[in-house]
């Protein structure tokens, strides 16, 4: 009797886990919509590109689904339950609220075990590919902006581009013909067989390089004209900005990356870096861990007599987490200025929610 009622109840909780994922990562995906949709429609985009660009995003969501979505199909499950009177049954059956417990912390330590491994491995995958991904559009986007076979003066004021054909979805122009007159006493026009556009990752920096072609020097020398041939030459469109820190993308890093950056900040004394790295590193553990915390808060809401709750399952769910990101972001912040412990900051949300979930629960029960 025991072992089909936590089947059952195991049996009840994954499919509105399942669901929840998909619903919650809908939701986040749809702030970027409008974003992956001027892409397509505006820039021309392909739409393989995009499809990568909304995959990318949503593995890199999946730290923050999955935890929202346990506490939803558990608030889901028990205030049915509760509605229907079955907790009743169970209890007139011998089986404590205590033993029903037991089914909810199966799922919620392989809720707790996906996101711990979405939050190291996956999520970073997710978040590198995703900034990649996302640069490579922004390259291209200068090409995109081009028109075949007209004059174009868009790029950079005083420069003139004309490419009989322009390859936007490999971000190449052929045919070239430039005209420079960025330097008013050394006015250029250069003819290449093909070119692309190139912007640094860090500091954006846009350089235009040209392939097999000739540069005519059109100041005077004389009664004649100088004129170079080469393979290879680049021309600076945008100098781009100088960023100090070119320090990488802490969401974008791995364990084993993390725990490097930690140990190279603490030996060169980079206080600021020690408690960014320290913020995100204790982060990955904090977030799994609030599985198992918002286990406790939703057999706490769900174990209750009103019908309504199962129809609020989903706002009572959004309600507390956003309390939870409330608390978490705001310590968190503050831990990675140093104005409290680094890794204190990242427990404070789970150290509340935990005592706040223990006294509904016992008081309840």
């Amino acid at each position: 009797m025991l072992f089909t009622s936590y089947r059952y109840i195991v049996k009840e909780l994954l499919w509105p886990f399942i669901m929840g994922v998909i619903v919650f990562t809908f939701i986040l995906i749809m702030f970027q919509i409008l974003r992956f949709t001027e892409f397509m429609v505006v820039h021309g985009v392909d739409f393989i590109i995009v499809f990568k660009l909304i995959y990318y995003l949503v593995v890199a969501f999946l730290p923050i689904t999955v935890p929202v979505s346990f506490l939803f199909s558990v608030l889901l499950v028990f205030s049915r339950l509760s509605g229907d009177n079955e907790i009743t049954a169970f209890k007139a059956s011998g089986i404590s609220i205590y033993q029903l417990m037991y089914p909810v912390l199966f799922v919620s330590l392989i809720a707790a075990v996906i996101t711990f491994y979405v939050s190291f491995y996956e999520g970073p995958w997710g978040n590198r590919n995703f900034e990649n991904t996302l640069h490579k559009v922004g390259s291209a986007k200068a090409t995109i902006q081009l028109r075949e076979g007209f004059f174009n003066d868009t790029l950079v004021k005083d420069f003139m581009l004309y490419a009989a054909e322009i390859d936007s979805e490999h971000g190449i122009m052929k045919k070239l013909f430039i005209y420079d007159e960025r330097d008013r006493e050394n006015p250029i026009a250069v003819t290449a067989k093909k070119a692309r556009i190139e912007i640094d990752d860090m500091t954006k920096r846009t350089e235009l390089l040209l392939y097999s072609g000739y540069i005519t020097f059109l100041k005077e020398a004389g009664d004649k004209y100088r004129r170079a041939s080469f393979d290879e030459y680049k021309i600076l469109l945008h100098e781009g900005d100088i960023i100090s820190d070119m320090k990488p993308n802490p969401p974008s890093l791995t364990y084993s990356e993390l725990k490097n950056q930690i140990v190279k900040s603490e030996r060169e004394k980079d206080y600021s870096w020690y408690n960014k790295m320290s913020v995100e590193f204790h982060r990955r553990f904090a977030i799994p861990f609030a599985c198992l915390i918002f286990g406790f808060l939703g057999i706490t809401f769900g174990n209750t007599t009103s019908r309504n709750m199962h129809y609020g399952a989903g706002m009572l769910s959004f309600i507390v987490m956003v309390l939870y990101w409330v608390i978490y972001i705001t310590s968190t912040s503050m831990g990675s200025k140093g104005a409290i412990n680094p890794i204190l900051s990242v427990w404070i949300a789970n150290i509340l929610f935990s005592m706040f979930s223990s006294y509904l629960f016992f008081r309840k029960v």
